[in-house]
């Protein structure tokens, strides 16, 4: 439309002159000025070599100055809000002035304007409120002398807007110049070469108090809205308030900001001068780098952004790679930030989800980070968009920062989605600072563990309402293919003002850790926080206990009850204690307190034997024993003779301490020897009490009774008791070995297997527990052929699975052994009988592939029917059989015939009486019968 190469005429310059009109005399520019142009206008305008341009008074031309950076930014000399009666005066601008001639509508917009800035911003308003494309334009070209003209000529296509532009300026006798180039328009696609006529357009440069300022009338009139996607996909389109599908291409008009006096940095982005000299830049970019360099639209600048990294449009990668902006740390909070993603359309294969592949997080104040991934390879467009929150206007919504082409270059089944983006997205931001909390510990949208999985996080509070009141939970959630709630991994206390969460993660892995608060006036729990946890951590963590979600420290009953905590404030105590004491002072003598204690690895039975009770005066104390590392959950309830309250919650995060004792410093005095026990002449009569409960507790098999016993005798440092605290010790090792054992075996736990093969190894007790030895090393050598199984199916490369995948007409035995694998990982016989079907299963990728499908499928998950019907869907063909047609296949039979054995050995006891099923409709005709 308006960037196009359409001449002025000698006519369009004279227009005055035509259809044997009288002359106008010209109130506005006595002698007009003059006309440049990048290219030659017309054929009688002259080369300028000190302006590097064409012109029609060349002499005249040389007085300007030449095209140098401005010595000032736009925000420097142009405020909107100064012109708002200019702007105001230009778009109520009388219709009747179309019919007239140029000068006639430039003495209009000038009137009363003495500065060349006021000038031209009434030019460039009157000019973009005007709707060419939809105005009532006559199709018979107008008289040559009336505005009107100029407007039928863009409409046409036989002129444009920098064209109008310059003979408006000329008329207000402002120098003006009509550059010629490239653009990255609408008609752009990242990346890509750009074409001479395709991409061809032209804008103007016009002199403003002594510096070159630019102006695209065309693009600051009309915008493209919607998107005619040709080549593209929208595969996810974020979490924000992106609004609608894409739609079909078509023109909205509204004055846009971003091209009146448009700083040169910002226009080098989108146009490229032909002439080099007019990008107005000290170091001019070339044709390449133009090309090459990252897509930066105009809301990057009005943000005030810097790009970090990428600084090309086109990234070439493995499997991820990462965006990174640097954002004004005034304006962080106020800055919202969405994305859309799409892929190429011509890509084949099957597509993946795409809509967690896409991390978005502010660093700290001043870095925005975006990591995209791919599990396949694959051609990606990604677009960043974003807006202020605090710009009111109701046109202002978000618009586009960056575009950038991803080109994936690797398949990679283990790239895993990240956890599901929140609304508010993640990391500290509006939402957590209005309801009155600011970071402390973690500034990002990312927690990164490489420890324990252990993370606290910590926030301040900035206002005084009553945050004991204030309902607060966390809530975490595993990331991957498949997002699943994690229970009690999440708690958090009110300690000196600060609100403090921690949390364990299970196991190496991707969490999503989401906050939620509410107030006293808010009908339900607001969304605060996110965080996305990376861990890296060596072992796995257990839950915290239940009951302790609501928060942990002293409850409302606990001030009213007139307690006070003499030992442990926080709510939350690590310790590598194995006995904890926690005392409270009471000041009314008629409460009663009470203490329970539960955790993973105590039976109810046990817990009221950890706990010893001594009161002094108006001091309680309790003193807790740890049996071992874990966590632990201890509510304090206090009774004033209405029942129960609770006043007080703990966690505690025990670690057996495994120092050793220090050896005494070479240096250091040696110590006296200690003399020998004096002979005891009275027997304690709490020994032989003691050795009873032993000897009960070996006979009863009573693990929990025999080490308290234990500990009894241990703690009367009776020398003569060694051989009895040996000889119990020996026996509560070989409790605990049988245990983990017989554990270990039920469970089909590898890993338990040979943790607890190995202790009872330690101890020495194998003799003493050969049949459990026995069964467990069976086990685990069953457990050790599946996976053995498992990772020869695992092993296979992609071409063999596209060898088996490529058969139209399949030899029956492999037809057959591809439907009891599929049988297994839940695909039933109606579908697997037709091979397309087959076909499609091993052609998915990522979490949908068989080979991961395999990897996550548990043994114990499989219906002993559903086995047998793989059993004998391959009971006609032998292992030789199946080989001769295809090594694939083979692999697949033997990963079969031996998953189906281990499941046949599993229920040997009712194996006999099950009917094996490859249907789904056998089972629905019993249900229905």
């Amino acid at each position: 439309m308006g960037c196009g190469s359409s001449k002025i005429t000698e006519h369009d310059i004279e227009g005055q002159k035509q259809n044997g009109e009288k002359p106008r005399e010209n109130k506005v520019a006595p002698e007009l000025g003059r006309l440049l142009s990048t290219y030659q206008l017309i054929p009688s305008f002259k080369e300028c070599a000190e302006l590097h341009c064409f012109a029609d008074d060349v002499e005249k031309a040389k007085l300007l100055p030449p095209p140098v950076p401005p010595t000032t930014k736009k925000h420097e000399i142009f405020d909107i809000n100064k012109y708002k009666k200019v702007d105001e005066r230009a778009v109520k601008a009388p219709s009747k002035l179309l019919k007239q001639p140029l000068s006639n509508l430039v003495e209009y917009l000038t009137e009363g304007l003495e500065d060349d800035l006021s000038k031209v911003r009434a030019i460039y308003r009157w000019v973009t409120c005007q709707p060419v494309d939809s105005m009532k334009i006559p199709n018979k070209e107008p008289s040559q002398s009336h505005t009107m003209f100029q407007l039928w000529r863009i409409k046409h296509r036989k002129g444009n807007y920098a064209q109008l532009i310059s003979l408006l300026c000329r008329f207000a006798q402002l120098p003006c110049i009509i550059i010629h180039g490239k653009l990255k328009g609408s008609t752009y696609e990242v990346g890509e070469k750009l074409d001479e006529e395709q991409h061809y357009g032209e804008w103007n440069a016009v002199l403003v108090d002594g510096n070159w300022r630019f102006i695209n009338a065309y693009w600051g009139t009309c915008a493209e809205g919607g998107t005619e996607e040709e080549m593209w996909e929208v595969v996810d389109k974020g979490d924000g308030e992106l609004k609608g599908d894409q739609q079909s291409r078509q023109l909205f008009y509204s004055c846009d900001e971003n091209y009146f006096l448009t700083d040169p940095d910002q226009m080098v982005s989108t146009h490229l001068p032909s002439q080099p000299s007019w990008q107005l830049l000290a170091n001019p970019v070339t044709e390449d780098d133009f090309t090459e360099n990252a897509f930066l639209k105009d809301r990057f600048f009005n943000m005030n952004l810097k790009l970090k990294k990428p600084k090309k449009c086109v990234v070439m990668c493995q499997s991820e790679t990462e965006l990174v902006f640097e954002i004004p740390k005034e304006r962080s909070l106020n800055l919202d930030f969405q994305h859309l993603l799409f892929r190429m359309k011509s890509t084949q294969g099957n597509l993946p989800r795409y809509d967690r592949y896409v991390f978005l997080q502010r660093t700290n104040d001043e870095t925005l980070q975006i990591r995209v991934r791919s599990p396949v390879a694959d051609t990606f467009r990604f677009e960043l968009v974003g807006k202020d929150v605090t710009v009111r206007d109701k046109t202002y919504d978000y618009d586009w920062i960056a575009i950038y082409k991803l080109v994936f270059g690797k398949d990679d089944d283990s790239i895993e989605p990240f956890p599901e983006c929140p609304i508010i997205g993640w990391g500290p931001g509006r939402a957590m600072m209005e309801f009155g909390l600011a970071p402390m510990s973690h500034f990002g949208g990312e927690i990164k563990n490489r420890d324990d999985g252990k993370i606290e996080v910590k926030f301040g509070t900035t206002s005084d309402k009553d945050w004991n009141k204030v309902k607060i939970h966390g809530e975490l959630v595993k990331g991957g293919g498949e997002s699943e709630p994690l229970p009690d991994h999440v708690i958090h206390r009110v300690e000196n003002g600060d609100v403090i969460f921690n949390v364990n993660t299970p196991k190496t892995g991707e969490y999503a850790l989401k906050l939620y608060a509410k107030g006293e006036r808010d009908k339900e729990a607001k969304n605060i926080c996110n965080y996305m946890i990376t861990s890296e951590q060596k072992g796995e963590n257990y839950a915290f206990p239940r009951g302790f979600q609501g928060g942990l420290g002293p409850k409302e009953a606990f001030n009213s009850l007139g307690l006070r905590a003499l030992s442990h404030q926080s709510g939350m105590i690590e310790t590598d204690e194995e006995v904890l004491e926690i005392s409270f002072e009471k000041t009314n003598e008629n409460i009663e307190l009470s203490l329970s204690l539960t955790g993973n690895t105590i039976r109810p039975e046990m817990a009221k034997r950890l706990i010893e009770e001594t009161v002094e005066g108006n001091i309680v104390t309790y003193k807790v024993r740890l049996p071992q590392t874990g966590n632990y959950g201890i509510k304090v309830m206090g009774n004033r003779g209405r029942g129960n309250e609770n006043v007080y919650d703990y966690v505690v995060q025990y670690k057996k301490s495994h120092k050793k004792k220090s050896k005494p410093s070479q240096n250091a005095a040696p110590e006296m020897p200690k003399p020998p026990p004096e002979p005891q002449v009275q027997r304690d009569p709490r020994l032989t009490e003691y050795i009873q409960t032993m000897k009960k507790a070996i006979q009863e098999q009573n693990e929990t009774d025999l080490e308290l016993a234990l500990d009894d005798l241990k703690n009367l440092g009776l020398p003569t008791v060694k051989d009895e605290i040996q000889y119990g010790e020996t026996e509560l090792d070989v409790m605990r070995c049988r245990r983990e054992l017989n554990e270990a075996t039920e469970l089909k736990d590898m890993d338990a297997l040979k943790s607890a093969l190995q202790l009872t190894k330690t101890k020495n007790v194998e003799n003493r527990l050969t049949e459990e030895v026995v069964r467990a090393k069976a086990m685990l050598d069953r457990l050790r052929n599946i996976a053995k199984l498992m990772h020869a199916v695992l092993g296979l490369d992609q071409k063999t699975i596209a060898e088996i995948r490529g058969y139209q007409h399949p030899p029956p035995a492999v037809h057959h052994v591809m439907m009891a694998s599929l049988l297994l990982l839940g695909h039933w016989e109606e579908e697997t009988e037709d091979w397309k079907n087959v076909q499609i299963a091993l052609g998915k990728l990522g979490k949908d592939s068989i080979k991961r499908k395999i990897q996550e499928l548990k043994v114990n998950d499989i219906p002993l029917d559903v086995a047998l019907g793989a059993r004998d869907l391959i009971r006609d063909f032998t292992l030789d059989q199946v080989r001769m047609v295809s090594a694939g296949g083979a692999t697949f039979y033997i990963w079969v015939r031996g998953l189906t054995e281990e499941i046949e050995k599993r229920n040997a006891e009712i194996v006999h009486t099950v009917r094996p099923r490859t249907s789904q409709r056998r089972k629905e005709k019993t249900s229905l019968g």
